[in-house]
């Protein structure tokens, strides 16, 4: 069997070390998929791509949909029979990457989702409950995307956890998430000032999704020392981060 993987970037670099470090335990190959253009339309400046691993791929094109980046990974990684489908905030710990490639290697299903741990400001506070969601994180060969995290495939709904750090961000990265992101649009008017802003004098604040409250009900502190261990692992400077 060989396995790759793709991972879809704008200018979201601070995690992609400790995401691709993962994914490069087990697969043959890992393609990095630089848009460059916002999903939202909103005017961009790229970054620099900082040093990557020189197993990495880089494959820069501009797509206009998630759907779109998701399914030029596939491409790219025809040679592939899965491909495990992460974004670059995105972590899965040691034990359920080892259940994910037992799943491939078993070949029964033509998806796997996995659940969501969603994280809040720091990898100290993380969304609870967590999300009512599940996102297909491995394609056998032959399915596509047909939507942001949706394939034309019946996805297995397994056992794994995915440690989503989308909103673990600075304030200034948080404000830029916002600009460009494809709900941009559907964003709840001043929720960066009372909602983003608001949590951090009042950590008992509910309803915390920018753009559908009630998915983010509350943010609990529940360090995840796993999570730390991996991140620091792969060299992830966590010291940003308070709250």
């Amino acid at each position: 069997m060989k396995l790759g993987a793709a991972v879809p970037v704008l200018n979201e670099w601070r995690f992609l070390p400790a995401v691709a470090g993962q994914l490069l335990q087990v697969v043959d190959r890992l393609v990095v998929l630089r848009g460059t253009r916002a999903q939202s339309g909103a005017p961009t400046t790229l970054t620099p791509v900082p040093p990557l691993d020189p197993r990495i791929e880089v494959v820069e094109a501009e797509w206009r949909s998630e759907q779109d980046t998701r399914n030029a990974g596939l491409d790219a990684l025809a040679d592939c029979d899965w491909v495990l489908c992460l974004d670059s905030d995105e972590i899965l710990l040691d034990a359920d990457l080892g259940k994910l490639v037992n799943l491939c290697e078993a070949d029964e299903h033509s998806a796997i989702s996995a659940h969501l741990l969603t994280y809040w400001k720091t990898i100290e506070h993380r969304v609870e409950p967590p999300e009512n969601l599940t996102a297909p994180i491995a394609v056998r060969k032959g399915a596509r995307f047909t939507g942001t995290r949706y394939v034309d495939a019946e996805p297995h709904f397994s056992d794994i956890w995915l440690r989503h750090l989308s909103y673990v961000r600075t304030d200034a990265e948080l404000r830029e998430k916002l600009r460009l992101f494809g709900h941009a649009h559907e964003i709840v008017p001043d929720w960066y000032d009372k909602v983003w802003l608001g949590w951090d004098a009042d950590h008992d604040l509910t309803d915390l999704h920018p753009t559908r409250p009630p998915v983010y009900r509350q943010a609990v502190h529940d360090p995840d020392p796993e999570l730390r261990r991996v991140l620091e692992r792969h060299g992830v400077d966590l010291g940003e981060f308070r709250a």
